[in-house]
């Protein structure tokens, strides 16, 4: 294994630290929302975001950010021990993010009209 393949396995392994980080403090409910939804308002809109509507927002962000540490997690240890498995992970573990964003958009929206929430 080369200095490439150690400088780039420290870099999506500091990535997969961050990932986890904002995922536990969407978890905790603290700081920022990690959402379209939530950046493309203004702060006078923020404040009166209906807090139910903040909670699904910030469960879907942090499903988002822990699957994407996961796949990085996998992606620096297949690139430090490539072994063919750890590939695998990583592959089923981006899909899965794709369908469980969709899954709780669509989850969302449900609860969203049945609240009368816009």
């Amino acid at each position: 294994m080369g200095i490439a393949m150690i400088i780039t396995a420290i870099f999506i392994g500091i990535n997969a630290i961050a990932f986890f980080i904002i995922a536990v403090r969407q978890h905790m409910e603290k700081g920022m929302v990690f959402t379209n939804a939530w950046i493309y308002l203004s702060k006078a809109e923020r404040a009166k975001m209906n807090p139910i509507k903040k909670k699904l927002e910030y469960k879907l962000a942090r499903n988002a950010f822990f699957l994407m540490g996961v796949m990085f997690t996998a992606l620096t240890v297949f690139i430090i021990f490539p072994l063919t498995f750890l590939w695998y992970i990583f592959l089923v573990s981006g899909v899965a993010a794709c369908g469980v964003g969709i899954v709780q958009w669509a989850l969302n929206l449900r609860v969203y009209k049945r609240l009368g929430i816009k």
